[in-house]
């Protein structure tokens, strides 16, 4: 994995000012910092939040976000996000190469749908709700080996598994393509150099 990531998408979002949405979030003292390109905001760093919009899509990119959208219970910022956005498909996104960190949710008017994250150390620690059309292609690539663990086969990779963690990455990619009609790590220019606003708080 080689992939770092803190984003969330909000598909189809209704319109709200920046600042505003920002600050119901928890953002305070909002002060604007430079702009940069979604390759580099989709990586913030810890007192840094980046908005903008990509096809029909709000980007929020902000660290420590999204894995509040991981739990089975509504926390408070995914109430939040879900009262502002109450029609909309919400979709959180978090990678983190270091340790195989992999995780995403996805919320639909309100309702979680689906959850999945995992990392080298604690394997698959989030599934929650049944699998989207994006993710069934390569969880067809799965079994369970001699000790109950799931791995998968590749098919560039025949003659080797792979663990959840090592693949997590690739699920977290297609699932984007809902969004960007392509996978994250395939998706063009348009996208990663797409500007959003950057605030630090």
């Amino acid at each position: 994995m080689g992939w770092k990531a803190s984003a969330i998408i909000i598909n189809k979002p209704t319109q709200v000012d920046n600042e505003t949405l920002l600050t119901e979030l928890g953002f305070n003292n909002l002060t604007r910092i430079e702009d940069e390109p979604f390759e580099v905001a989709i990586n913030p760093d810890d007192n840094k939040v980046y908005i903008g919009s990509y096809k029909n899509n709000l980007l929020v990119c902000a660290s420590g976000i999204p894995t509040q959208f991981f739990d089975e219970n509504e926390t408070p910022i995914e109430k939040t996000f879900n009262r502002i956005f109450p029609n909309s498909e919400i979709c959180s996104i978090v990678l983190h190469s270091a340790i195989n960190l992999w995780g995403y949710s996805v919320t639909r008017n309100g309702k979680k749908i689906r959850a999945r994250a995992g990392n080298s150390d604690d394997g698959t620690f989030v599934e929650i709700g049944e699998p989207l059309d994006e993710e069934k292609e390569l969880l067809s690539k799965s079994k369970l080996d001699e000790n109950g663990n799931k791995v998968y086969v590749l098919d560039e990779f025949p003659d080797e598994t792979f663990s959840e963690d090592q693949v997590g990455e690739n699920f977290v990619f297609l699932i984007c393509k809902r969004y960007f009609d392509q996978e994250l790590d395939s998706a063009h220019d348009l996208l990663f150099k797409t500007t959003l606003t950057g605030y630090q708080y």
